[in-house]
């Protein structure tokens, strides 16, 4: 990931952790000085905030955990003030995509069960339980304070980034897996948009509620959404109608559809063109062919990779799931330079 491309990538690295390249956003600070002001007191603040660093942090490596045990991979993990991004690589299977999006929510629920019995015997569970309500804390005392003080700060931010990530729109964990699920029964550009649509409406909806009860977090949630969904929306729309493209040229088809535009180029034949249906059936023959031709980029990816990490650390070096994957891709490689 090149961290220099955007203002919003701009990061700070951490190390690399478990083979994973861990940066910060120099802008995640802001999210502590906010819920110092948010919770009242530094010491509050300052404790949700490393409670929910840590929470995010095992959330995303969830995702990379799920894709390598599901035969891909994982490398790089951004956190930003608005969650972590993680750079993961699944296989080309259904399975390995849905259970590597998957893979972070199941590590929230796993975080709020360990901390659900201190949460039970607390005075004010309700208030736990409740996303738009943060109970009055403190952090005053000694180990019998703070202790039981931080499991129920554990449950509060992995409980808060369970619910905003099952939210099923674009482009959060519940999106991707309604999105994957989807398309597995119906035609994915169909599926897309459906998703899409619905997460724009469901953004609409959390800005006017967020207005309307004074939900600072609610709207802007609400706000960050509506444009995501709608952006992607409009690629997908480009994509799919070249002749509405920028400047009425259409990118999907590559440069050779500028040689088969010009006036010189007209002859006879073009009076019997294909119809709709052909150009259509056309069009979803190139795009299967440039998604097979990516899921092809990714396996020589990990494949150079394993064999890296064999070149330089030997055959010990490897996990189970690592040899296996690295037999599934080369088998895979073989089969598509035979039939091709």
């Amino acid at each position: 990931m090149n961290s220099d491309r955007s203002v919003a990538f701009w990061s700070l690295p951490l190390g690399s952790w478990f083979a994973v390249r861990v940066r910060m956003s120099i802008f995640f600070p802001l999210l502590a000085l906010a819920l110092c002001y948010r919770l009242g007191t530094p010491a509050v603040g300052l404790s949700f905030a490393l409670v929910l660093f840590i929470s995010v942090v095992a959330h995303e490596f969830g995702h990379v955990l799920a894709a390598r045990v599901t035969g891909g991979d994982g490398d790089e993990i951004l956190l930003t003030p608005m969650g972590g991004l993680a750079f993961c690589y699944p296989a080309p299977t259904f399975q390995s995509k849905f259970w590597t999006v998957a893979g972070g929510p199941l590590v929230n629920i796993g975080f709020c069960l360990i901390a659900l019995v201190q949460v039970l015997n607390s005075a004010n569970a309700a208030q736990w339980f409740n996303p738009f309500e943060f109970p009055e804390v403190s952090m005053a005392g000694g180990p019998a304070v703070v202790v039981p003080t931080l499991g129920l700060m554990l449950f509060k931010a992995n409980w808060l980034l369970l619910l905003i990530n099952l939210v099923p729109v674009h482009p959060l964990d519940g999106g991707r897996m309604l999105q994957l699920l989807l398309s597995a029964r119906l035609n994915s550009d169909l599926a897309r948009a459906w998703y899409l649509r619905a997460g724009a409406m469901v953004g609409v909806v959390m800005l006017v509620s967020g207005l309307m009860f004074d939900n600072t977090w609610v709207m802007a949630a609400g706000a960050l959404i509506i444009p995501m969904n709608l952006v992607e929306s409009f690629q997908m729309q480009s994509q799919d109608h070249g002749e509405e493209s920028f400047m009425g040229y259409d990118f999907s088809q590559g440069y050779t559809s500028l040689e088969q535009s010009g006036p010189a180029d007209y002859s006879v034949e073009d009076e019997d063109r294909p119809g709709v249906l052909a150009r259509w059936r056309a069009q979803r023959e190139e795009e299967k062919r440039l998604k097979q031709e990516e899921e092809d980029r990714d396996m020589e990816r990990q494949l150079d990779q394993l064999l890296e990490k064999l070149h330089k650390h030997g055959d010990a070096a490897l996990t189970a799931s690592e040899k296996r994957r690295l037999q599934d891709i080369s088998e895979r490689l073989r089969q598509r330079g035979r039939s091709s």
